[in-house]
Parts: structure tokens; C-alpha cells; sequence
């Protein structure tokens, strides 16, 4: 039985298979081991019986003598026919009653030394090695656009903005590579009792030029790419610690809580945190480019974590009532010490409303962030600060996401302390007012496919398959740049409808129309603020 046992396992016919199938084949050895056993026991029983001579009748004197007793030896029954007590044996149960000789196990003992040679000839010659628990990824995204009317130079909004040079003419087409990333994460120590581990985050993108402020009213400081002469810059994004102060080792459960220490993502609202993987719109929402601070890295300490879980076992989901994120930052960007002495506070609290994993109310969330801090007001000539203002941020936002339909609503408002008058020849005693922005933006989905759901997932896949899915959205943008109804011109609506094709696991194929509008004042619209403008983008992301 052992020798067959490893011709069973050594043999090149043991494939991948699926649960049906394995079990099939479990439940028919199960019978043929059986039968066996049976056979086995009938012959045992046979050759246990003792053996009993027949009954002479009495003799007579006319009888002839009875022969000696050693000429009627009684023969035992034979035992039942192999082939009548069992049915057919097929190879494979052939194959797993016969012995393994000597020569079949020195000869896999072999194959596995030449195996083992081999991977680690492999392991030396062709992979990268790393000191510590290391993962590699990133995003590469490739575009193509069409704008009507034609892009001017200088004109950067949150549509047709890309890491483009700056143009002397309009431009209808382009072709752009808008996005880089490369991240590294790992593990730095691991606490096998309690599972309070210490994670590391590392990563780098390229980024657009902007020679001077986007949202700048003349046309020749929002040209792109004016600044470099490649039109893009490659910086450092994540570069933090992530101390796990709940346990990680346990249950599904369990709530979780992680302290992170360096630069990252601020916890602020949707759009500004949703990851490239999984935006369903090529760009993303003007107020996010907008109102600074809430879509860039910040250095400092924030805590994120939940409470209250619930788990649907039966579906292996998993629900927290509450998650929220707390902390501080220096307020000034990625890359950047403190540019002024004072640090800026951020809070976030979600809510998901309690559901069962197949009720219609299951993903329903509503989230609360705030981000206060302070900004520095410049004197455009001399370009000292001669005052620092406040500033904050704050939103609201609604996310439901049952398969196949999903929607999200997000608000945000900006209110930042500005100079009355032209910061050209301001001062610190030149007086400020309260400026606000304000942007908002719905999103309307319909997703359908396979590559999402849960059950697809946890199946073995054959090689690169990965199942399909394909998504259908339209989003309607607007900001407004200044609330004040002395100000015109400065408000945009973009409306966007598209199809999203998830033809790997990593990897998208995304087709946006998009019809922006634009307000104007007095004078009218411009060349690099057309009333109305047309675009058609076509990107291809992938990732590793």
C-alpha cells in the first residue's frame, strides 16, 4: 500500500482539479477499497473454517473392506473467484495495488534532486533578491484623446489636463502616457503571538509640469509642461510605517486599527483615496485637483481603524458599523518640511449601514472628513509671505456598491482666508476675506461579469485566465471656483459617460466621451475657456 501510495503521488497524471471531479474520484476508491476489504475478509473466513470429513455408513460383512482412512482426505472448498467477488478493476486501481520496487523509488528520488537543482539554479540566476519581505507593483496607463474644440496652450483643467509640453498652437489629438507607478511593501516584523506587525510602504509616480498655478487666470501660467523639458517629473508618493495596533492574527471579526508614520494619502472623502485600479472615470473630479491638500501626499502621524463588525459566515463578508481615521500633517505637500509654524488637522468617519450579505441595503456608506489647516499668503512681487491664513476643507459623501449596480455622490467645499485686494503690493496688514469653493459630483454605474465577484475569485484559474467584466457609468462634474455672486466665469460642468472593459486582473481598457461647460463673464468666452467643448479619451491601463 505505501509503495502504491507514492506511484499515486509521483505519477505525471495527478493534475489540478476541481472540487467535483476530486471528489468523484474519492468516493470511487472509496468503493474499489471496499470491495477489497470485503474479498479480503471472505477469503480469511474461508481459510479459518476447519475442515470436516464426510459420514461413513456402517459396514457390512458382504461390504467390501473401506480403504484406508488416508485415501479420503477431504479437500477444503475453494474460496470464491476474484473476478466473481469483485467487479473490474480499472488501471488506476491496478496501479495503486502494485508494490513499488526499489528501482521506481531511487528513480524519484532522483527526479526530485535534479528538481530541486534546478529551482535553486533558477532562484540564484533569475530572480531579484531583497533583504526584507518584499512585493512589487505598479500602474502604467497609455492615452489617447480628441478635443473639439481645440486644446489652446495653457489650458489645464481637470479634463484635458496630462503630462503634456506646452504647445504653441491647438491641438485636437494627443497621445500621452499620464500616469507612472511603482510601489514597494512588505513586511518589516512580524509578531506571531499577537499579530502586531510593523509594514512598510514605498512608491514613486511620474506627474504633469505645471509652470504656475492651474487655476491662474491668464492662459500663459496654466501652460503645461513649461517648466521641464520632458514635461514630467518622477517623485517619491508613499514612505511610511504601519505600526498594527489592533491584532491582525485573529478572526474576520475582530476590529482593526493601525498607526501609520511618514508620508501617505490623506484619508479625505472618495474620489482623493479611490486608487487607479478601480476609478471608473479617466480623470478625476475637478475639486480633487481643486482645493489643495486633500489629493496630495502629506508627511505626519494618522490612525485609521473600525469598530463594531459584523460577519456573514455563510458568505464570508465581512461589514464594520463604523471606520474612521484621525490625524496630523505638516500641511505643506509631498516631499516638503513645514513651511510655516503651525500643523494641520484631518478627521474621517464612515458609516455602513448594518445588512446581510443578499440584502439590497448590503455596501450602503456615508462618510464625514474634514481637513483644517492653515496656508501661506504670499506677496506675488517680492514672493514673501507676509501672513498666514486658514483653511479648510470639508465633505460629504454617499457610496453604494451591490453588484451589478453601483453610486456615488461626494461634496466638497474649500474655504480659504485671500487678500480683498491684488496680492501684487499685498501686506500684512492688507485685509482678507473668506473664499469658498465648492464641488460636487454623482456617479451612476452598471457593472456585469464575473471578475468581481467573490465566488470567482477563490476558483482555480488555468495559466493568465482571469474572468471578464465590463462597466458602464456616466458622472456629471461641477466646481465652482469662487461662490461669491460677484464672481462669473469661473464654474465648470463636465459630464462624462463611458465603458470600462476588465479583460485581466490587472489590467482595463477605458473609453470616455465628455461635454464640458464652462461659464463666462463679461466678456465673453475665450480661446482657452470655450463656452462649450467636446472630448473623446481612450486609455489602457495596466499593472504588475
Amino acid at each position: 500500500m505505501a509503495g502504491a501510495l507514492v506511484l499515486a503521488v509521483a505519477s505525471p497524471a495527478v493534475h489540478a482539479q476541481s472540487a467535483k471531479q476530486l471528489k468523484r474520484e474519492i468516493d470511487e476508491l472509496r468503493k474499489q477499497l471496499q470491495a477489497l476489504t470485503e474479498l479480503t475478509k471472505a477469503q480469511a473466513a474461508a481459510a479459518a473454517q476447519p475442515v470436516t470429513p464426510p459420514v461413513t455408513p456402517p459396514v457390512t460383512a458382504q461390504a467390501p473392506a473401506p480403504a484406508p482412512a488416508s485415501t479420503f482426505t477431504a479437500a477444503a472448498p475453494e474460496p470464491a473467484s476474484t473476478a466473481s467477488a469483485t467487479p473490474e478493476r480499472d488501471q488506476a486501481t491496478r496501479d495503486a495495488a502494485t508494490p513499488a520496487s526499489q528501482a521506481d523509488i531511487q528513480g524519484i528520488r532522483a527526479d526530485m534532486e535534479n528538481y530541486k537543482y534546478e529551482q535553486s539554479r533558477t532562484a540564484e540566476r533569475n530572480r531579484a533578491s531583497v533583504t526584507r519581505n518584499t512585493r512589487i507593483g505598479g500602474t502604467v496607463q497609455v492615452r489617447g484623446s480628441w478635443f473639439n474644440p481645440a486644446v489652446v496652450a495653457g489650458q489645464a483643467n481637470g479634463a484635458t489636463g496630462g503630462n503634456t509640453t506646452a504647445v504653441a498652437t491647438g491641438r485636437q489629438t494627443s497621445f500621452d502616457v499620464p500616469s507612472v507607478t511603482l510601489s514597494f511593501t512588505g513586511n518589516l516584523y512580524r509578531d506571531y503571538a499577537e499579530g502586531k506587525n510593523l509594514t512598510y510602504q514605498l512608491g514613486f509616480a511620474t506627474g504633469s509640469n505645471f509652470a504656475g498655478s492651474p487655476t491662474s487666470t491668464t492662459s500663459a501660467t496654466r501652460t503645461l509642461g513649461a517648466s521641464s523639458g520632458n514635461g514630467s517629473q518622477f517623485n517619491l508618493t508613499n514612505a511610511n510605517l504601519a505600526y498594527s495596533i489592533e491584532p491582525t492574527n485573529g478572526g474576520p471579526e475582530d476590529r482593526k486599527g493601525a498607526i501609520t508614520v511618514g508620508q501617505q494619502q490623506v484619508p479625505f472623502g472618495l474620489e482623493a483615496q479611490t486608487t487607479e485600479e478601480i476609478r471608473p472615470v479617466i480623470t478625476s473630479a475637478q475639486f480633487t485637483s481643486a482645493l489643495s491638500g486633500i489629493n496630495t501626499r502629506q508627511i505626519g502621524v494618522i490612525y485609521r481603524g473600525d469598530a463594531f463588525v459584523d460577519v456573514d459566515w455563510t458568505n464570508n463578508y465581512r461589514s464594520a458599523l463604523v471606520e474612521y481615521a484621525f490625524g496630523v500633517v505638516n500641511g505643506s505637500g509631498p516631499n516638503k518640511s513645514d513651511n510655516n509654524g503651525k500643523k494641520d488637522w484631518l478627521g474621517r468617519v464612515a458609516f455602513t449601514l448594518p445588512a446581510d450579505y443578499n440584502s439590497w441595503w448590503r455596501e450602503l456608506k456615508l462618510g464625514v472628513s474634514v481637513y483644517e489647516g492653515y496656508n501661506n499668503l504670499a506677496n506675488t512681487t517680492t514672493a514673501g509671505v507676509v501672513r498666514v491664513g486658514k483653511s479648510r476643507r470639508t465633505g460629504f459623501d454617499v457610496n453604494y456598491t451591490h453588484l451589478p449596480y453601483s453610486v456615488a455622490y461626494e461634496y466638497a467645499q474649500g474655504d480659504d482666508d485671500a487678500f480683498t485686494t491684488s496680492a501684487a503690493s499685498a501686506s500684512e496688514a492688507t485685509p482678507t476675506f473668506r473664499k469658498k469653493a465648492r464641488g460636487q459630483y454623482i456617479n451612476l454605474g452598471y457593472t456585469w461579469g464575473e471578475q468581481f465577484l467573490t465566488s470567482e475569485k477563490s476558483l482555480a484559474k488555468y495559466d493568465d485566465y482571469w474572468p471578464k467584466s465590463y462597466q458602464a457609468f456616466v458622472r456629471h462634474d461641477v466646481f465652482d471656483n469662487d461662490t461669491r455672486s460677484t464672481v462669473t466665469g469661473d464654474k465648470t460642468r463636465i459630464t462624462t459617460i463611458g465603458l470600462n472593459a476588465f479583460f485581466a486582473e490587472t489590467t482595463k481598457l477605458q473609453a470616455n466621451y465628455l461635454q464640458q461647460k464652462n461659464d463666462h463673464g463679461a466678456a465673453g468666452p475665450s480661446a482657452d475657456r470655450p463656452a462649450k467643448q467636446h472630448g473623446l479619451q481612450l486609455q489602457f491601463q495596466y499593472g504588475f
